[in-house]
């Protein structure tokens, strides 16, 4: 008998160590994927007046009882290997309805409120308790009104989906639609093994979305005979119309600009609009102007028109002034806001100045203009390499006038210490060149001994009788791209770009990301800005003929240059939060605008394109240029042949262009024009697959 127990006793011991290891096991916390911070759900979609609409609420920002609302998907996955009992799961929603920064309501989905109910200010009281408020006003039987629930969704045996939703019957739910506010969600979720676990997060819902504005097609004015010539034109003038998805027309503001004059939404001296702007006589011709909408949400978009500015009753030419001459570039057109030194006053867009009559005559008089504005007009990568090539004697400067513009530093010759200084110049290392002006002006009458060496003779830059001609050169700018006045036809748009390409990736927070850059074969120079603000930079490392003169390191940027072809460098990043390397290393033209250059002079834009993580996901790539006038490019990936749909949608919501073509595998672009998309405006690009929707923002200037 007792070596019976013995045996017994043997077999007994291991099974309740089997036990205790697979309670071990079971007894782990379930794991929820939970955000851990507060999640900003922009809203772009109108106001549904279905629902949260009533005399309770208000809307203290629009004074509105018809509170804004977005649908959103507040739903976490959760993952548990407990293998006993059933896995419960539960929320508690804290409602700020008021939007006011607090909430004052919850929902707790183990005590669900009744149909198309909620408890208004019940947070700190039972759940039952405050206010029965309805938010479903849509014309539907009580029984189909929504109300708040939780949908679970079994994944797989150790996945599963939580999901707060509105539920209309028992097989009918839908995203909840909020109202804009500061609200908070807990979720708490317990296992079969009786192991717990929390994820508490803010969410914020508010307009995103930027009012829609169109400008008239543009104004024709005269001068009136106030101060010599002026006339005053409002915001109003150009407005056709303006439109948003939350604030009412009547409440957004309206301000305008001269193009040129600023960014984002104007302001004058006092933080108020600016709703208007003057014209005088040296504006004569077309002048670009903004028109700018904001609403209350903070959000602002503009459109761009045109004023022709006459002159028909001679205001500008009083008897009391005489022409006294002209400053124009090697080209021929005239150059604008230049600074007539005795006495001082300045050109118009025709590069004509006037003199007051009244002044005693004088055969001493000097005139010497200055223009010191605008230093990286028409300074680019491009005049880099010519000046390196007429350097090389490969291709020399073929005008004096060149000469003179290539020679940064007035030392009277042309040398790489002149590219150095223009390099540094477009890296946004200096605002403007240390040791000249922005313009120079030569006397139209000198004559050069030997043109291809301007600096053999005194350069005569001021004149001592009337009428005075000059030729002006912008510093630096040697293949004559700068604008020189108001009636300058802007660059085109570049459509064609250059591409460096990565391999998205997740990154964790301090994680070291090593990324190389190489430019195309058949790109001769290139320049650029990124945006690193959230890395720290570790290491630039030049190869080839780079060295660190052709970086710029700021505090949230990277700047580069490179006048020669088949230059490429690695770039060491430390992650400051985690985050994907597609949504964190961007490119943009803040400081030094990003393009490149092929060796025919042929303008690219640049982008940074990431393929997907998961070669199986469609990709809509960054619209190029954007905003845009002529054209753009739209790029997307398809992972597999066929057929894929654009759809560029305003504002209103209307389709204004469509696309609809069976692709092939990999990486697709196709061309938009100013005949397709004739408006200007806001505009959605929206690219359908199998897959689904993705889309982006698009502004047509």
């Amino acid at each position: 008998m007792i070596q019976a127990l013995t045996t017994i006793t043997k077999v007994i011991i291991p099974l309740l160590v089997l036990v205790s290891l697979t309670s071990f096991v079971h007894a782990q916390a379930p794991v929820i994927t939970c955000p851990g911070t507060t999640v900003t759900y922009g809203d772009q979609s109108n106001n549904d007046k279905d629902f949260w609409n009533d005399i309770t609420y208000w809307d203290n920002i629009i004074g509105s009882h018809d509170v804004a609302e977005n649908a959103v998907p507040l739903e976490i996955n959760i993952t548990d290997n407990c293998t006993t009992g059933t896995l419960k799961v539960k929320y508690i929603l804290y409602l700020d309805l008021d939007n006011n920064g607090t909430q004052e309501t919850r929902v707790d989905s183990d005590t669900l409120p009744a149909a198309n109910t909620i408890h208004y200010n019940n947070k700190n009281l039972a759940v039952t308790a405050g206010t029965q408020w309805q938010f479903d006003f849509r014309a539907v039987p009580a029984a189909d009104k929504f109300r708040f629930d939780l949908l679970l969704n079994t994944v797989s045996p150790t996945l599963t989906k939580a999901q707060l939703v509105w539920r209309s019957s028992p097989t009918t739910t839908t995203l909840a639609q909020l109202s804009y506010g500061t609200h908070k969600i807990k979720w708490v979720v317990t296992n079969g093994c009786g192991q717990q676990s929390t994820c508490e997060y803010t969410f914020i819902i508010r307009d995103e979305k930027p009012p829609t504005v169109v400008c008239i097609n543009g104004l024709s004015v005269n001068l009136m005979n106030i101060g010599g010539g002026l006339i005053q034109l409002w915001a109003s003038d150009f407005l056709q119309f303006t439109d948003d998805n939350y604030t009412p027309a009547n409440q957004m503001k309206i301000g305008i600009r001269k193009k040129g004059t600023g960014t984002g939404f104007p302001y004058d001296t006092l933080g108020n609009a600016q709703t208007g702007i003057q014209f005088k006589c040296d504006e004569l011709g077309t002048n670009l102007v903004e028109l700018w909408a904001i609403d209350k949400a903070n959000n602002a978009s503009f459109c761009e028109t045109y004023v022709l500015v006459t002159d028909n009753n001679n205001n500008c030419l009083p008897n009391t002034f005489t022409f006294a001459g002209n400053i124009m570039t090697e080209l021929g057109e005239g150059i604008l806001d230049v600074g007539i030194i005795e006495p001082f006053i300045y050109t118009d867009n025709s590069g004509n100045f006037y003199l007051i009559d009244s002044l005693p005559p004088s055969t001493n008089i000097t005139i010497t203009p200055i223009l010191d504005s605008d230093p990286l007009n028409g300074v680019n990568t491009w005049d880099l390499i010519l000046m390196s090539r007429h350097i090389l004697a490969v291709e020399p400067l073929n005008s004096p006038y060149k000469l003179i513009a290539a020679d940064i530093n007035k030392s009277g010759t042309v040398t790489a210490f002149d590219i150095l200084e223009t390099r540094r110049l477009i890296l946004g290392s200096y605002t403007k060149f240390p040791s000249n002006s922005s313009w120079r002006f030569v006397d139209k009458s000198q004559v050069f001994t030997n043109p291809l060496n301007p600096f053999a003779n005194a350069i005569k830059e001021n004149a001592n009788a009337i009428p005075a001609y000059f030729i002006g050169m912008k510093v630096g700018d040697v293949d004559n791209t700068a604008t020189p006045n108001n009636f300058s036809t802007p660059l085109e748009d570049r459509t064609e770009q250059t591409n460096f390409t990565f391999k998205d990736q997740n990154i964790e927070e301090n994680e070291v990301v090593s990324l190389h850059f190489a430019a195309e074969p058949t790109i001769e120079g290139y320049q650029m800005t990124l945006n690193v603000a959230q890395f720290e930079v570790l290491e630039i490392i030049p190869q080839n003929d780079l060295t660190m003169d052709n970086f710029a390191i700021f505090d949230q940027a990277i700047t580069m240059v490179t006048e020669q072809p088949n230059q490429g460098f690695d770039l060491r990043l430390r992650a400051k939060q985690a985050g994907q390397l597609s949504s964190m290393l961007t490119m943009n033209d803040k400081i030094t605008r990003s393009l490149a250059f092929e060796a025919n002079g042929a303008s690219k834009g640049i982008a940074l394109r990431f393929d997907p993580m998961n070669s199986n996901t469609p990709q809509l790539y960054p619209i190029l240029p954007n905003p845009w006038n002529e054209r753009t490019n739209i790029s997307f990936y398809l992972p597999e042949p066929g057929p894929a749909v654009l759809t560029v949608v305003d504002g209103l919501g209307r389709t204004i262009y469509t696309n609809n073509t069976v692709y092939s595998k990999g990486h697709q672009t196709i061309t938009l024009d100013h005949t397709q998309i004739p408006v200007t405006g806001l505009y959605w690009l929206v690219l359908e697959t199998g897959s689904g929707k993705l889309t982006q923002k698009m502004i047509k200037k």
